[in-house]
Parts: C-alpha cells; structure tokens; sequence
C-alpha cells in the first residue's frame, strides 16, 4: 500500500502491519514487536545510507510488522560497491548488538529490562548472512561471482533461500513437538520463502520497457552509435525517453562494431557495474553472457 513519496523513492506499507500490530499487543508481544522492528529498522537504514552515499537509488521503503524494508537499486552498481551496500546492514547490526551488550555491562537498570535488543540485534546480523536470496549473505556471494557464473549462481542462491525458510519452518516444528512455541521461527521461514520465490535475476527486461509495451503495445526503435569506450551508463543514459534503444558501438577506427539492444546493455551493467564501457558489455555478449 503506497503511502507517499520522498523525492524518486516511494513509501510503501504492507497491509499485514494492521493486524500484527493490535495483535502483538493482545497477545502480549507489544514490546518485543518494537524491539525487533528499531533492530530492524537500523539494519535496512545502514542500506539505504550506503546505497545513497555511492549515488545509488533506493527505489522504496515498506513499513513492514517487524520495521523497515528498503528496496535498492544496484543494478548499475560496480560488484565492490554493491558489496559494500549489502554487508552495511550485518554490520550496522553487529555494531547495535555490540552497543547493547556494552549498556547492559555498565547500567543495571537497562539489563535488568531484559529487552532483547542485543540477542535480536545479533540473530538479525548472523541470519542475513546466510548465504542465501533474499538475504545480504547470499547478495554478497551474487556480487563476487564472476560474470560468467552470475546466472548460475542465482538460481542456486534463490534455492537455497528456499530451503532455509523451510528449515526454519522444520525447527518450529521441532520445537512444537517438544512443548515450545517461538513464532520468531515460521514468520522468518514463511517470509524467506515468499522472498526468494519472488526474486528474479537482473537480466531481466527492464520495467521501464514492460511498463511501456503493456500501456501502448509498441515502442519506437532509436538507434545510436556510440565509441566502444563510452561508459555502459552513459550509452543508456543517452536513450530517448519513451524509446527502446539499440547502441551501435564503434571501435577506434570509427567501424560499426556491433548493435547491443537496451535490454542486454542493462543486463551488463547489471554484470559488470554500469561504469564499465561498452566494449565489456559487447564481449559478453560474443561470449553468451547476454
């Protein structure tokens, strides 16, 4: 559910937050559920300042039953720099527990609340460093592998989402069959499920293009040529708006190259980063990358 806008990123709130809120109260379970969503939300904020520190977008924040979810757009990121964005959330964790775990040494009153903070702070940072979709650890693995082994390494980090919401859910039912109950344990396992079924590789065609054949059901072609040291962002940047694109890129002696469409020099970029030129998005696509 949309709420508003700030500046290019959209506030969203899931319909769930209506029922988990009265509910966790009714049950009890009022101050837990603040607990974990500031943990939370310091986690998404530590993405969504890394993001916006490397010029990168943040396409939406969802206000979700356990705090805050920021949708990040890195596809033009360089491998290092999207590194960088997806471990900012493990360790802004790491770095809440650590501070939590430091007040508790040193006021009473504050360990004697027994709030939570440090164990919640803690399972957040080490559960999203599994490396698995949807989670930082299983981006991070996708941000290190090779361009050649991308598109393997996503349907097998995307299985492996999967399989951790169902061993999560596995342990639940464990715990019930012994006489404890800890819901913390089905909402990550059905959550981690959901999450990774609904992620789809960024070779996808871009939503930019989806949007417009869907409302008009035709694009005008442009062509243009550009030198094959031309920066990838550049190129697409240069791209009529309501157009799709196709790049002729030449080499040094000004020769046509090649003809890259709009769609495999987004999916390079999302490759390679968007700073690397054109010729790198061109060889991917000699050698079926693309």
């Amino acid at each position: 559910m949309r709420l508003f806008k700030l500046g290019e990123t959209k506030v969203k709130c899931s319909p769930l937050l209506l029922a988990v809120i009265p509910a966790a109260f009714v049950l009890g379970a009022g101050r837990l559920l603040i607990i974990v969503a500031i943990s939370l939300s310091v986690h998404e904020a530590a993405h969504a300042m890394a993001a916006k520190r490397l010029g990168l977008g943040v396409d939406s924040i969802e206000i979700q039953p356990f705090g805050f979810v920021a949708r990040l757009d890195t596809r033009f990121a360089s491998p290092a720099d999207a590194a960088s964005v997806f471990a900012a959330g493990p360790a802004a964790s790491l770095i809440l527990a650590a501070i939590s775990s430091l007040i508790e040494s040193i006021v009473p009153a504050y360990a004697a609340a027994s709030l939570g903070m440090t164990e919640y702070s803690l399972l957040i940072a080490l559960v999203n460093l599994i490396p698995a979709m949807p989670l930082d650890g299983g981006r991070l693995v996708y941000a290190a592998a090779s361009k050649k082994n991308k598109p393997r390494a996503f349907v097998w980090l995307k299985a492996l989402g999967v399989f951790s919401g169902a061993v999560f859910l596995g342990i639940f039912g464990l715990l019930v069959s012994k006489g404890a109950v800890n819901l913390t344990f089905p909402v990550m396992g059905v959550f981690l499920i959901a999450a990774a079924l609904r992620e789809r590789p960024e070779t996808y065609l871009p939503h930019k293009t989806k949007r417009m054949l869907k409302s008009n059901g035709s694009l005008e072609v442009r062509e243009i040529a550009v030198r094959e040291e031309l920066p990838i962002a550049n190129a697409l940047g240069l791209i009529p708006r309501g157009s799709y694109g196709v790049i002729g890129v030449l080499d040094k002696d000004m020769s046509l190259k090649a003809r890259v469409p709009e769609s495999e020099l987004v999916r390079a970029a999302g490759l390679l980063g968007a700073a690397a030129p054109v010729k790198d998005a061109v060889a991917l696509r000699d050698e079926k990358v693309l």
